[in-house]
């Protein structure tokens, strides 16, 4: 199945897109066997109450949330930490919130600033009749059923990483209880409350969103997605292979963005990795040449490539 590009539907914030959208973010097109778990230990964490959906499906295949968290308990398993305490995890994570819980503080007071940070999935006059709503019209009937209205924490976190290139962290003190850091600075202050209270797990939600774009058995279904097209695989690839010799990506001259210029002479480090991985991202790019060791190359020049949103 071919999906469309993901940016198609969240630059027009319309409602129809942003219910097209979703349908995308739910199709289960990744198999467990391609994440790299075994259908034995899968059945097992079921039993264990860390997988939010049961399916009894012989073939067992996942949406993008649920590539996010199997991604998320691998890591937690590679740590040590016990099923038990990633179980709490999940708990918290795929707790449902309403709107009503995410709009309003403990005192009953809409927070406009919660409402204008996710202006970018509604357009300027949905913006000003939601608020205007929540503040006049709670009692309406309309008002009342999209405040109770409810979805997990947890696809909001992944939506503001996938689509916003969030690079949000997935903090656990050693209770169990999560957090998310969303400023590099307050990397300090965590790092700090470590020493203090004992063990914590720092996760960067945004790694997850590189390996969908660079895994050989993900890459497929981000070039579906339209996180990637075949030329910037072919970039990942040779990358991923030691084979990338220079890369330059150009920007729009009328933008603020400098080109940038990427040499290698022996092997690539995971860091210039993830910067291109960025920069493919962002869709501000328009145009890449790339020379291989092998004497490869390759230029491409993007049409309309720009994305609409920043």
């Amino acid at each position: 199945m071919k999906y469309p590009e993901i940016d198609k539907y969240y630059a027009d914030p319309s409602p129809e897109n942003r219910d097209k959208l979703m349908d995308i973010l739910e199709q289960e097109h990744f198999k467990i066997s391609d994440l790299g778990v075994t259908s034995r230990v899968f059945s097992n964490w079921k039993i264990k109450n860390i997988i939010p959906k049961v399916d009894e499906r012989q073939w067992v295949r996942l949406n993008l949330f649920e590539y996010f968290w199997i991604q998320i308990i691998k890591d937690l398993r590679a740590l040590g930490l016990p099923l038990k305490l990633i179980a709490q995890v999940k708990d918290q994570l795929f707790n449902h919130l309403s709107f009503k819980e995410v709009f309003f503080d403990e005192q009953d007071v809409f927070q406009e600033e919660i409402l204008r940070d996710n202006k970018r999935f509604i357009t300027d006059e949905e913006f000003e009749q939601i608020k205007s709503d929540m503040i006049n019209n709670r009692d309406d009937e309309n008002v009342s059923s999209f405040l109770n209205a409810s979805v997990p924490l947890f696809f909001f976190i992944v939506a503001n990483v996938l689509l916003d290139h969030a690079d949000i962290k997935l903090t656990i003190n050693q209770d169990g209880e999560i957090d998310f850091i969303k400023e590099d600075h307050k990397m300090i202050n965590e790092v700090n409350k470590a020493i203090k209270t004992g063990p914590l797990v720092i996760l960067s939600l945004k790694r997850y969103v590189y390996m969908l774009m660079s895994e050989p058995t993900q890459v497929s279904t981000a070039q579906q997605l339209g996180l990637l097209n075949e030329v910037e695989s072919e970039v990942i690839k040779a990358m991923r292979e030691n084979n990338l010799k220079e890369l330059v990506i150009n920007f729009d001259p009328k933008g603020n963005h400098k080109d940038l210029t990427y040499t290698w002479e022996k092997s690539i480090k995971q860091e210039d990795m993830e910067n291109v991985l960025n920069q493919f991202l962002g869709k501000k790019h328009v145009s890449l040449s790339m020379k291989s060791n092998d004497g490869k190359t390759v230029q491409y020049e993007y049409q309309n490539r720009k994305r609409i949103k920043n």
